[in-house]
């Protein structure tokens, strides 16, 4: 009997749930006929009706949360779905669960509506902040509430109420649901506006990183935004904004005064700026003020480069404050033939000397433009015992020769050399003072490079020139040099054929005992454009390099034909001379310079270039250029070249305009990129 009862009781219960779920139903549908009537009193009474006779009330009366502030909340970028799901200290959280009931999220929804047809908008407001209450998972309350922001002008709000809509549903597709395709729909008119963020709210890194792409000189006009933007940019939290003063390689439209240099050297914090780069000293109105200012305020500094100076300005010469100065970059030429320290306006003090010796300890990389006229007569050269690097250059071609020897003195841990241009002429007699000194010099060299535009004087000094250079190279017997360029318009050969600068000969000078001829074991790269060295001595020089798989950089320049020779078969038969490297696989970058073949070839006999580069399996980079051949023969040969290579790069200046644009097209469609113009020159070069 109690089973048969409780059954019954149960199937009532069912009943009266079948049936209250028919009423809802039912109620809904006679407000929405009377909210289409515009009865919208009537409307109200059955939508709240309706909303009553949900289960989840329980029988008794259910009262909306007050601790929830979506307004506030959404201000201060929180989460609105964790505001609705968990905030309430009241007792409706702990005496009502959440719910998910459709008939009465759809009556608070219509009854929303209502209010907004109304114009009572802070009741529509309530009833959709309900709903979100009630089913934070679900669109409804997100796009109602959207709605009534929208309606109140309060548009930002309603982005972001829209937003956290879609990302509580991000894991469902859009087309999943047709209120979440609403969503979407709704947020599209704000999103292009309110999407953009103050960056200034973002992680500090972000903001580094954002601020990073801005030019140095673009930094001031942001403190102008607003008094927020200025007083976060100028805080301890960006100093490191401050601290590369990299100026513009271009006119200024306003120079920095001192005033503003000082209030930037004090936004980059303790120790100044660690960066100062000023290309153009004249554009910037660069001053002896300024340029203490800038030099006493960063006692941190790490790199300093200053542009052409027309009139010498003086260095600090008595503090010795910098002990972190890596890098310097000097330039004296300005507007005149001579440096400006050697101008007579200017004492020999002018050159920084005093001050790269008081940041000896730390200085690595110095690049002179402009060298001092002391520097010819082995006066005033600093002592950097940790120099690493070293560029130099002339304002112009000069005819002096230049005691290279004296600066591994000054310079004894140097690993890279760039000499030129505008230094033609060196001096090899000075070596007769460092016979002792043969086996220490500059035992750490791994890159040496020499260019000139022209070679200059007479002939004896050119030959005693290029022996200085055939010097270098047997230095440790050639085994630390890593990188050799040579941009020498010359032949190795001399009038009497025989090699002057790479060469087997075991008298290298007179009185000096040298190695019979460098090795160049851990040679990586040896480049000229002009430079021509004959096959014979190219296999015997650098073939260890090749044999250890180290060689990767080869570049081969033809020589020059007489108005004897048939056209083709010098180049030809120079060619045919570099079999031994022919296939190599270490070979990934190479250049041919200078090349005549012959016209109109018939096969790769007359035209051998095409199959000798596709023998290098891995070559990916090609230089190549030669003044000896008309616009459209020559890109036949490049054309050659990549049918039957497989080539990402390709450099040359042999051809422009229309015969380039084709040429172009051609070389996209195997797949290379043809690049008008030489192959970039890194410096300092990456070591091993």
């Amino acid at each position: 009997m109690r089973r048969l009862s409780q059954s019954l009781q149960d199937m009532m219960s069912s009943s009266r749930g079948v049936e209250g779920e028919i009423t809802t139903a039912e109620l809904i549908e006679s407000g929405r006929r009377f909210y289409e009537g515009k009865k919208y009193k009537r409307a109200l009474e059955q939508f709240t009706r309706a909303m009553r006779c949900c289960p989840c009330a329980r029988g008794v009366k259910r009262d909306r949360c007050s601790c929830k502030n979506f307004e506030r909340v959404a201000a201060e970028d929180g989460s609105i779905f964790k505001e609705a799901m968990y905030n309430c200290k009241c007792d409706i959280g702990r005496t009502f669960s959440k719910c998910n009931n459709i008939h009465h999220i759809q009556a608070l929804d219509f009854r929303a509506a209502t209010f907004e047809a109304l114009d009572k908008l802070d009741r529509a407001m309530k009833d959709a902040e309900w709903i979100l209450e009630l089913a934070p998972r679900l669109p409804d309350g997100y796009l109602r509430l959207g709605k009534v922001a929208r309606l109140q002008k309060n548009h930002e709000f309603a982005w972001k109420i829209y937003t956290a809509g879609i990302d509580i549903n991000r894991e469902n597709a859009i087309g999943s649901s047709p209120k979440l395709q609403q969503l979407y729909t709704a947020r599209k008119p704000l999103h292009k506006h309110f999407c953009r963020k103050d960056p200034l709210r973002l992680p500090t890194e972000i903001v580094m990183l954002i601020f990073s792409y801005l030019d140095f000189v673009e930094l001031p006009p942001c403190l102008g935004v607003c008094k927020q933007w200025r007083r976060s940019l100028t805080s301890p939290l960006h100093d490191r904004l401050w601290r590369s003063m990299i100026f513009p390689g271009r006119s200024m439209k306003r120079a920095p005064r001192h005033d503003v240099l000082k209030k930037m050297l004090s936004w980059a914090g303790n120790g100044g700026a660690r960066k100062i780069v000023i290309p153009l000293p004249r554009t910037f109105l660069l001053t002896q003020q300024k340029l203490m200012l800038l030099l006493k305020g960063s006692p941190n500094l790490e790199y300093l480069e200053i542009g052409p100076q027309s009139e010498g300005l003086l260095f600090p010469a008595n503090q010795k404050i910098w002990q972190k100065l890596r890098h310097v970059s000097i330039d004296g030429t300005g507007e005149s033939s001579k440096p400006a320290w050697s101008t007579a306006k200017v004492h020999l003090g002018g050159f920084p000397l005093m001050f790269l010796n008081n940041a000896a300890a730390s200085l690595e990389h110095l690049i002179v433009l402009g060298i001092p006229e002391q520097w010819y007569t082995t006066q005033s050269i600093p002592v950097l015992p940790n120099l690493k690097t070293l560029r130099m250059s002339n304002t112009s071609t000069s005819r002096d020769s230049f005691p290279i020897f004296f600066l591994s003195d000054a310079f004894p841990r140097l690993e890279q050399l760039w000499i030129g241009p505008n230094i033609p002429n060196l001096d090899s007699n000075s070596l007769f003072g460092w016979r002792d000194k043969w086996d220490t010099m500059w035992n750490h060299l791994k890159v040496l490079i020499f260019e000139v535009s022209s070679v200059v004087g007479p002939f004896s000094q050119v030959e005693n020139s290029l022996l200085t250079l055939r010097c270098l190279t047997c230095l440790n017997h050639g085994n630390s040099l890593q990188h050799i360029r040579f941009d020498v318009p010359a032949e190795n050969e001399d009038r009497f054929g025989r090699p002057q600068v790479f060469s087997s000969s075991q008298h290298l000078h007179p009185g000096i005992e040298v190695p019979q001829y460098p090795e160049f074991r851990n040679l990586h790269s040896i480049r000229s454009k002009a430079f021509c060295v004959s096959p014979d001595t190219s296999k015997l020089v650098f073939s260890e390099a090749l044999n250890t798989g180290k060689l990767s950089s080869f570049d081969i320049v033809f020589p020059t034909e007489s108005l004897n020779d048939r056209v083709g078969d010098k180049s030809i038969n120079h060619l045919k001379g570099f079999d031994w490297i022919r296939g190599s696989k270490s070979i990934r970058s190479m250049g041919c310079y200078g090349f005549r073949f012959r016209s109109y070839p018939r096969n790769d006999e007359d035209l051998p270039l095409p199959q000798f580069l596709a023998s290098f399996p891995n070559l990916e980079t090609l230089s190549i250029f030669s003044e000896h051949y008309e616009e459209a023969e020559f890109a036949g040969v490049v054309a050659s070249v990549l049918k039957v290579t497989h080539l990402r790069t390709i450099y040359t200046t042999s051809v422009k305009g229309a015969v380039m644009d084709q040429l172009r097209t051609v070389a996209e469609g195997e797949g290379v990129k043809l690049i008008w113009g030489h192959q970039p020159q890194i410096w300092p070069l990456p070591l091993e």
